[in-house]
């Protein structure tokens, strides 16, 4: 029987489980299209988004762009490396709230439940803390532990104790619904060395690498995917060279999926239109755009940063009506390589609504060069009055014993508590989590497999594809997704 040939096209968090998982059988023949750079490009850039929009550093191989949002413009960024965001964000190891999963199976998702996926999320990860049991896994290709107090850095132990102070509850696993709200830790992907593990590190080992029926090319951007009629049957490079696949698999993100399709005459035919652009499949294609979005409060404190843990780690899981989650609110600290050792130390204090009105977009710019156009969706209905909780929350911090003896203060004095504190917070500083999701989502996009509606061959696999957004961090969401979608291609026998 003659081998089929599957191209994945982006090596980042979904398409490096994609890779790994689809050649393992090796039945089929996989090919792994990364437009940037390999593993060996990591100890090159450091990417630290602990301070303000404008403050990453390095000029490592991203892809940044301006979100334009109704209190100001965000830059966001999706990492242009293997192992993608996973090379590049904060580890945080959230999965969302079952009712987030639930309510993609009840839109007619079926196999997207929580009892479904909760099961995919413990067999990818050996959890160091928990082990084996009802919420976690024991033999995963990822590991995950809580960072440590001795790791912490000062603001976020401050942060961390005095919200207990406040009398907010303990939580021992914020990935543990029945725990929330309260105050925890950020669970983490690193290894035994507590460095970073990306998917990249964790499914394409050496072994993996070294399968006959896998290729990994880097610095292999992809312009267009090339359809004959409803058929997508290969990719063509900017280089000019032309790929020919059975199946193609585009896993760019949140930001460049949408474009990848469009620019291949997948999406609105009216805005295909005005772009000349040849209409192959009339799809709402990144018109429902959702992200987890909230302002940030600039803070200092004399001394050196402490700790060496990364920029995210203790964190206050809120919820507006006393039940439900639905705001993040932890201190964001620059990374231990850049805040040096003299004081004064700077860190911010973010809000994060984990809601989304989903009535962001994404759309073609006039040259491609530019990158999309990118409009951030406004703050759901309840949003204000949820940041206005959260704020409470923060003030009730600064309150505290830990909060005063840390000698943290903010750099603009703000009164937390005042009626037009959000808004006034809100014109300083708005921030994207980086959370990005729902610009090809299954439902009116893809099928539950993934699957591109009337194109064949074709599916879009990452945090796209999710039909909304759950209430926590999409990293690990992600990679869940990609591996549910490996397995039933399996099952399918296309693997």
């Amino acid at each position: 029987m003659r081998q089929r040939h599957i191209i994945v096209v982006g090596g980042g968090t979904a398409g490096s489980v994609l890779a790994a998982r689809l050649s393992a059988s090796g039945s089929d023949r996989v090919t792994l299209l990364e437009a940037g750079p390999d593993e060996s490009a990591y100890g090159d850039y450091v990417l630290d988004p602990s301070l303000a929009p404008d403050a990453w550093k390095g000029a490592g191989p991203v892809a940044q762009t301006m979100m334009r949002s109704e209190h100001g413009d965000i830059s966001v960024f999706q990492a242009r490396m293997m192992g993608g965001m996973s090379a590049a964000n904060g580890l945080a190891t959230l999965r969302g709230l079952p009712v987030d999963y639930d309510g993609w199976e009840a839109s007619g998702l079926e196999g997207w439940g929580w009892g479904d996926v909760v099961e995919t999320f413990k067999s990818l990860e050996t959890d160091r803390d928990f082990g084996a049991s009802a919420l976690h896994g024991a033999d995963g290709p990822l590991t995950v532990r809580r960072w440590r107090r001795d790791e912490m850095s000062a603001a976020q132990l401050a942060f961390l104790d005095g919200m207990e102070e406040a009398g907010n509850s303990p939580v021992g696993d914020i990935n543990d619904p029945a725990q929330l709200p309260g105050i925890g830790v950020f669970p983490v992907t690193v290894d035994e060395k507590a460095q970073r593990l990306t998917t990249s590190l964790a499914f394409l080992t050496r072994q993996v690498r070294q399968r006959d029926n896998l290729t990994i090319q880097t610095e292999a951007e992809v312009a267009r995917i090339v359809l004959e009629g409803k058929r997508a049957c290969g990719v063509r490079l900017t280089s000019g060279e032309e790929l020919l696949a059975d199946e193609i698999i585009i896993s760019t993100g949140a930001l460049w999926s949408p474009v990848l399709l469009m620019r291949s005459g997948i999406g609105p035919a009216k805005d295909l239109a005005e772009h000349s652009i040849e209409l192959k499949a009339d799809l709402p294609v990144g018109e429902s755009l959702s992200d987890h979005l909230g302002p940030g409060i600039f803070y200092r404190h004399e001394g050196p940063r402490g700790g060496s843990a990364g920029p995210a780690q203790s964190l206050y899981i809120g919820a507006c009506n006393g039940v439900n989650p639905d705001y993040h609110l932890f201190p964001i600290a620059r990374t231990p390589a850049d805040a040096g050792e003299d004081g004064p130390t700077l860190f911010m204090m973010a809000a994060f609504l984990m809601r989304s009105s989903g009535k962001g977009s994404v759309k073609l710019s006039e040259n491609e060069a530019d990158g999309p156009q990118v409009i951030a969706p406004p703050l759901p209905d309840n949003g204000m009055d949820t940041l206005r909780h959260a704020f409470a929350k923060l003030a009730e911090w600064e309150e505290t014993d830990a909060f005063k003896q840390s000698g943290c203060q903010q750099l603009v004095p703000t009164d937390l508590t005042a009626a037009d504190a959000v808004e006034s917070v809100l014109g300083r500083a708005f921030l994207s989590y980086g959370h990005m999701t729902s610009s090809c989502p299954m439902g009116p996009v893809l099928d539950a497999d993934c699957r591109v509606l009337g194109v064949d061959g074709l599916r879009v696999v990452d945090a796209s594809s999710m039909p909304t957004i759950p209430a926590g961090n999409t990293y690990l969401g992600t990679a869940m997704m990609a591996e549910r979608v490996a397995q039933k291609m399996v099952q399918e026998g296309i693997a």
